[in-house]
């Protein structure tokens, strides 16, 4: 319609209020026990799904999409942080190492590539497979709309974990371990607060610490 009215064809100004409505999709993230349940599940002889848990962890602490670890290279990876140009905004994001990292990219030490990345698809396969394995099952309720009625459904989590769980993840734990937002911010490259809260989840964990500590714990 805009392209016609440049053209100098009469049209209703009316087309300018309509507006497609679109569902917000929901975002997962882990909580710190989750996190520390991936962690921690013993996948001595399960070299899949061990590098699998490396890449997805990698994700969790540097807040990196998956995109950008695809082109992670070691030339990327500096004394005490990584800088790279992220695909998706072409920034350049410096992210400091932590020692989750370190252990991580220690381990890949005589591989060409710095993380063992496989294909996205067969990554977020794998993925579930490796959360269902961790006991990552909390029911979640995804609610969406069609026009004006409502569907909802419930997912055990592991259902709806994808490679984008580890940035929100890494940006629900930073809030919560009590790293200023406008940091956590400058890691992920989020310009507007209004983008960034997409990503953010008020843990149930945040909140009673939180509480605890504006009213006292019980006893």
């Amino acid at each position: 319609m805009g392209y016609a009215k440049r053209q100098g064809i009469k049209v209703n100004g009316g087309y300018k209020d309509f507006a497609i409505q679109k569902d917000k999709l929901e975002v997962i993230a882990l909580t710190q026990n989750e996190f520390d349940l991936l962690v921690n599940i013993d996948l001595t002889t399960e070299k899949r799904l061990d590098q699998v848990r490396d890449v997805f962890i990698f994700s969790c602490v540097t807040g990196y999409r998956y995109s950008d670890l695809v082109q992670l290279r070691r030339e990327h990876i500096k004394k005490d942080e990584i800088k790279l140009t992220v695909k998706k905004t072409k920034e350049v994001l410096i992210v400091p190492l932590n020692v989750f990292v370190v252990d991580i990219l220690e381990k890949y030490k005589e591989m060409a590539f710095p993380l063992p990345i496989i294909s996205n698809q067969k990554f977020n396969l794998y993925l579930k497979e490796l959360c269902k394995r961790s006991e990552i099952n909390e029911p979640v309720e995804i609610i969406g709309y069609k026009g004006a009625v409502k569907n909802s459904k419930i997912y055990p989590k592991h259902e709806i974990i994808s490679a984008h769980t580890g940035r929100k993840t890494f940006a629900t734990l930073s809030l919560e371990k009590g790293i200023p937002a406008e940091t956590v911010m400058k890691i992920t490259w989020h310009t507007d607060y209004k983008s960034f809260q997409r990503y953010v989840t008020v843990t149930e964990e945040k909140k009673r610490k939180e509480m605890q500590k504006a009213w006292g714990k019980p006893m």
